[in-house]
């Protein structure tokens, strides 16, 4: 019976410290799912609204303008994203492998005047690109133009997820290959390369989110035959109002950068950056 009675407290203690975990955890999922719906709300009205006529009838009918010429700016959007990141890749890797392991002058300038479109206004960015473009390198209008420009803005995101992997990774993989014979091509590509995956696979989800919903810098710098599909959509709304068919354009375009977001997440993220940011 005393040995009963002293561990009925114990009981009690632990139901009662359960309960404030299930409570704790209840509270915690509530929070998060919560914001989750006020984030994803405008984009389930924007959905819902592609669906439905002005008379209130459910219908997939707006969605016939996917499939006609907004496919042309769709692949556009896809096939100068695509080629940006691919000019990015090739650009920043070399300069972070410049700036993080030999000793440049001012090195500390460069990397501020290399980052210097992530703090210019799209509007001033916009206007420089058009001046620069029309009157230095008469590439106006074109399709040149338009990823030169992409490449100029987005190329800090490349360049510093690469530069941060680079500075984490330590010399002695770099030494242990040179010692046992390998050039420093052969290094640097079968080594520290695959071993900058985490830097690159951030930049090339940065470029990606960033150019292909990119308008308002396109809106300055793209011509009549370079209209993308977010420049595309920013047109209907402001010509022709917010209807039905624009919502199912705003919708793919978003259903498109959600598959996309996750087929990454799927196929390179559980490899380069688990353990980063991804539970």
């Amino acid at each position: 019976m005393a040995v009963a009675a002293a561990s009925a407290p114990r009981i009690e203690n632990r139901s009662g410290g359960f309960s404030l975990r299930w409570l704790g955890n209840a509270l915690a999922h509530g929070y998060v799912w919560a914001w989750l719906a006020i984030f994803a709300l405008p984009f389930m009205a924007t959905l819902a609204y592609s669906l439905r006529t002005p008379d209130g009838i459910w219908t997939l009918s707006a969605y016939q303008y996917v499939f006609g010429s907004f496919k042309e700016n769709l692949l556009l959007s896809v096939q100068t994203t695509v080629i940006t990141i691919v000019i990015n890749l090739l650009i920043s890797v070399p300069a972070a492998y410049a700036i993080v392991r030999y000793p440049l002058p001012g090195k500390s300038f460069i990397l501020s005047a290399l980052n210097l479109s992530l703090y210019t206004p799209a509007a001033v960015m916009g206007v420089s690109l058009v001046i620069a473009y029309a009157f230095l390198f008469r590439i106006p209008q074109t399709m040149t133009g338009l990823i030169a420009a992409y490449v100029v803005g987005t190329f800090p995101l490349m360049l510093v997820p690469v530069i941060v992997a680079l500075r984490d990774l330590p010399m002695v993989f770099e030494e242990a290959a040179r010692t046992l014979g390998a050039t420093r091509m052969q290094t640097f590509w079968r080594v520290e390369l695959p071993l900058l995956g985490p830097g690159i696979s951030a930049g090339i989800l940065l470029t990606f989110v960033i150019i292909f919903n990119e308008f308002l810098v396109t809106l300055f710098i793209a011509g009549p035959s370079t209209t993308t599909a977010a420049l595309r959509v920013y047109n209907l709304t402001r010509t022709a109002g917010f209807q039905p068919s624009t919502a199912a354009l705003a919708t793919t375009m978003q259903l498109v950068s959600f598959v996309v977001v996750l087929l990454f997440f799927r196929f390179f993220g559980s490899r380069y950056l688990k353990g980063t940011y991804l539970i």
